[in-house]
């Protein structure tokens, strides 16, 4: 063999959740248009002029506590704004056929998620990926229960106001019940469609998760995409032997990841793989489905790909701290 050195690209794909629930798992795919979601304020959530909902159902008790989904924006100063964030109960009356009609609110957030770029949609707008971790305990879902997800833009906290600055990107495998839309006034439709050339019937893409998660800091040599496997053992295992659960890691701008399933609770430890990164590890306490597990010292490593880390990698490391 020849001394040619190869580098090994870690590649992540979409997957679904493992988990028992219905709808719970709708990523964005390109070409899929978006619809608007605007409520007035966070403190009265009226809608203005509409906002846009979708349904879920697990055939378990689950607690979820973050939040994925896809969207567009008008500036990118929307995208570090506040959203507002609300689980619907399902009504027994309204002007959708049962089981489709929305009742009250049952839990309301306004949370401001972190973000990466996922694609480009039909009207070759750049779609971005927010997700948002729910404060404690997050949201218990009831088995067999349906209720709805709704994300909206505040009117209030927007890049401009009285003027559209996000719209929530669609999902084209429809269910049981569309996605909706309710104005202020009270009118609903039960029916939405996305705003592409040949416009199309539309759910709305989201994830709702139970996960690990935490914050990576790469040096900023390391230019995006960022992308990691993590290999997760339980604490005393050997730190080389197979891993009990292997996931793909992409933090978003501000370095925030969400591992996309749960784990029973225990002790673990998370190593990183990728990046030059020589294995970083960190031990890890899961408690109640969620845990902390943060990577804030990644300033070590193969830096220039030559497949050793040595004093080569020097000068890169100190641009990274001079140049951030």
């Amino acid at each position: 063999m020849s001394g040619t050195k190869f580098r090994i690209a870690v590649v992540c794909l979409s997957h679904a959740l493992a988990s028992s629930a219905w709808a719970q798992n709708q990523p964005w795919s390109t070409p899929n248009g978006a619809v608007e979601s605007i409520v007035n304020n966070c403190a009265d959530h009226v809608p203005y002029p509409r906002v846009a909902m979708d349904d879920f159902q697990y055939t378990a008790n689950t607690n979820f506590n973050w939040i994925r989904w896809w969207g567009v924006v008008t500036n990118a100063v929307q995208l570090d704004k506040p959203y507002y964030i609300a689980i619907w109960s399902t009504g027994t009356v309204g002007p959708c056929p049962a089981p489709c009609k929305t009742g009250v609110v049952l839990q309301s957030w306004c949370l401001t998620p972190s973000h990466r770029t996922a694609g480009t949609d039909c009207q070759n707008r750049t779609v971005y990926r927010f997700q948002v971790s729910l404060p404690a305990p997050g949201f218990t879902a009831l088995a067999n229960t349906k209720y709805w997800l709704q994300i909206s833009e505040i009117d209030d906290n927007s890049f401009l106001r009285f003027a559209t600055d996000f719209w929530w990107s669609g999902y084209r495998d429809l269910k049981l019940c569309d996605a909706q839309q309710r104005t202020a006034a009270g009118v609903v439709s039960c029916t939405i469609f996305d705003d592409c050339p040949n416009p199309k019937r539309t759910d709305l893409a989201y994830v709702l998760g139970l996960a690990l998660g935490g914050v990576i800091a790469p040096p900023a040599a390391l230019l995006p995409p960022i992308v990691f496997l993590a290999e997760i053992r339980p604490a005393g295992a050997d730190p080389f032997g197979p891993p009990m659960s292997v996931a793909c890691v992409e933090p978003d701008t501000n370095g925030q990841y969400f591992l996309d399933h749960g784990l029973p609770d225990g002790q673990y430890k998370v190593s990183l793989i990728g990046m030059g990164a020589p294995r970083p590890t960190r031990a890890v306490t899961i408690q109640g489905g969620v845990g902390q597990c943060d990577f804030f010292d990644i300033f070590t490593g193969d830096l220039n790909n030559d497949g050793r880390a040595d004093g080569l990698d020097t000068q890169l490391l100190v641009n990274g701290l001079l140049h951030p």
